[in-house]
């Protein structure tokens, strides 16, 4: 298991919602073959955009269908959405209208989609096919699209023959395409025209405008006489090294520290005003203590830290030990965790041991019971500090 990248997907809570309106034409000009080769696009495109994955977020895709001609029709709308057979279906039995072209109407009509029906925080997406040849009685189709991505909405204009590459329509395209227009502009003639297609996709979705899912994240940081100063400064490094790949804020990640022994300390609470840097600063500043390994009470306080959380938002802790609760500790590990399953605390553990350990087994199962389930997602096994991805953690 790659530690770094499953608990960095964990902590930054990457969510990509993206919402793609396909805006097929289907006017005389371009002909039913035509409009049959946009549909066989239409649908293999999106059955790849549906499978789509991109390491470290959670890529949640929707798509509508609109087909044009002197009107508009829509096919599938976002809110309609179920899943990618019942949008194939939309599609597939699409009929071709075969009158005027009216671009400016598929544009008002998708816009209005995009922006009616789809969270305001998503990317939106259009994207047009056509060869910019246009009825003379269509209304300023270069308004409509400037209007269009005044909400946000990224405009792909693909052209379907050889009759977008004349001049005018070619500048009519580039006009109505967002920028740069060597990324938005496409041509159906394209044998690589998906690949490019998916590339530009991520780019201008996950790559740029996605939210972050609201976060509340607890360290709990085991500075027992069992971890040692060293692997203590690699636990520093590792935990710093998460918080980087976090969005602090107070709108989204919030950020705590608890840090244990044989005594716990609160070094960040999640209710304090804190940015990235602070929060950093401060575990670089921690102090190892060097004495028992306290886990129940360690948990009891990350669970006192999570009352401040916000409500609905989600809660995760993340602890770092190596080593079995200690008998002494005046609260008992059955206890604290219990009290965190009834908050609905995800629990991560990272557990450092060899297996040649003759505790292994036994530690393994306190590990376990810590964690959240299903274990396989939520214990993390390793066998020296210095396997932690510390400052060379990538996702």
């Amino acid at each position: 298991i790659d530690i770094s990248l499953e608990i960095c997907s964990c902590c930054c809570s990457l969510t990509c919602s993206l919402e793609v309106a396909f805006i097929l034409d289907s006017s005389e000009s371009a002909k039913i073959s035509l409009f049959e080769k946009q549909k066989a696009f239409v649908l293999s495109f999106s059955t790849r955009l549906s499978m789509l994955q991109v390491a470290g977020w959670t890529l949640k895709v929707r798509m509508a269908a609109l087909q044009y001609s002197s009107s508009v029709s829509i096919e599938h709308r976002f809110s309609a959405w179920k899943d990618l057979d019942s949008f194939h279906s939309r599609v597939s039995t699409m009929n071709y209208i075969g009158h005027g072209t009216y671009t400016t109407y598929a544009i008002t009509n998708a816009s209005q989609l995009l922006v009616q029906e789809t969270p305001t925080d998503s990317v939106r997406v259009a994207v047009l096919m056509t060869d910019g040849v246009d009825h003379p009685r269509n209304p300023d189709v270069i308004a409509a699209a400037a209007e269009a991505k005044g909400h946000s909405i990224k405009f792909f204009a693909v052209g379907l023959s050889d009759i977008a590459q004349q001049s005018q329509n070619n500048a009519k395209l580039r006009a109505i395409a967002s920028t740069p227009t060597q990324q938005f502009v496409q041509s159906l003639l394209d044998p690589q025209l998906e690949e490019k297609m998916l590339k530009e996709m991520v780019s201008v979705g996950c790559g740029v405008t996605c939210r972050q899912t609201p976060l509340e994240l607890v360290f709990v940081i085991d500075s027992s006489e069992s971890v040692g100063p060293e692997n203590f400064n690699v636990i520093k490094d590792f935990v710093n090294a998460l918080i980087d790949r976090a969005s602090v804020s107070q709108d989204t990640t919030r950020v705590g520290v608890v840090l244990y022994s044989h005594i716990n300390i609160v070094v960040v609470s999640l209710g304090q005003e804190a940015t990235r840097d602070d929060i950093k600063s401060a575990v670089r500043s921690m102090v190892y203590l060097g004495e028992g390994t306290f886990t129940g009470s360690a948990i009891q306080q990350a669970n006192n830290v999570f009352k401040a959380a916000r409500a609905g938002v989600r809660k995760m802790a993340i602890i770092i030990t190596d080593g079995q609760a200690d008998k002494r500790d005046s609260v008992s590990l059955e206890s604290a965790v219990t009290e965190a399953q009834g908050s609905n605390i995800e629990m991560f553990v990272i557990g450092v041991v060899n297996e040649s350990d003759p505790l292994y087994e036994e530690f393994k199962k306190e590990l376990n019971f810590m964690a959240s389930d299903p274990d396989t997602d939520h214990v993390y096994l390793i066998e020296d500090f210095k396997t932690l991805p510390g400052d060379s953690f990538m996702v």
